[in-house]
């Protein structure tokens, strides 16, 4: 286990804040660490029943444009399942019926405290996208057929898409017995 020995935030932006300082080992010896703190997310995975709705955006930090479900970051102590709500429906234009968790994932735990947490939505109701300002958002809708060898191809890269998309199939062969 690592304890933090003295620390200094260095950067406080509206999106994450940068902690570096040194930690003390399980030996008493000490060690250098710079973490991005992040106050986490949420992610959900609308399916319609033979389909699922991704959204395709560009993606600055990587340059491409990205494949992915609809996400979005919690701001301070908000409910993780009520930001899951309004991003299904601010980034897809769809209301669920249900909405169960699939868990929670670490974004990248060598560095980051970002915790994303997981949901599969069901009974869609079409409304209206509403999307922010600065979002620029295409609806993808991929039928299981597609989701399967887009997973085989290794073709969706993003890794919470690609949680949640194994969370869906292995879901879906539960409640059909397989």
């Amino acid at each position: 286990m690592e304890i933090w020995k003295d620390s200094s935030i260095l950067y406080d932006g509206r999106v994450v804040k940068l902690r570096v300082g040194q930690v003390t080992l399980d030996d008493d010896s000490l060690a250098h660490r710079e973490v991005i703190e992040h106050p986490g997310g949420v992610c959900i995975l609308p399916y319609t029943g033979h389909s699922v709705i991704l959204v395709r955006q560009f993606r600055i930090a990587l340059d491409q444009y990205v494949l992915e479900a609809p996400a979005g970051k919690l701001e301070g102590n908000e409910d993780p399942l009520a930001r899951g709500i309004a991003e299904l429906e601010e980034e897809t234009g769809h209301i669920a019926g249900s909405i169960i968790s699939a868990g929670s994932i670490f974004a990248s735990v060598g560095f980051c405290s970002e915790v994303i947490h997981l949901y599969l939505a069901f009974d869609l109701t079409k409304t209206a996208q509403r999307l922010e300002t600065e979002e620029r958002i295409e609806l993808v809708e991929m039928s299981l057929d597609q989701v399967r060898a887009a997973l085989r191809e290794y073709s969706i890269r993003d890794a919470k898409t690609v949680a949640l998309l194994h969370r869906l199939l292995a879901h879906l062969d539960r409640e059909s017995g397989a």
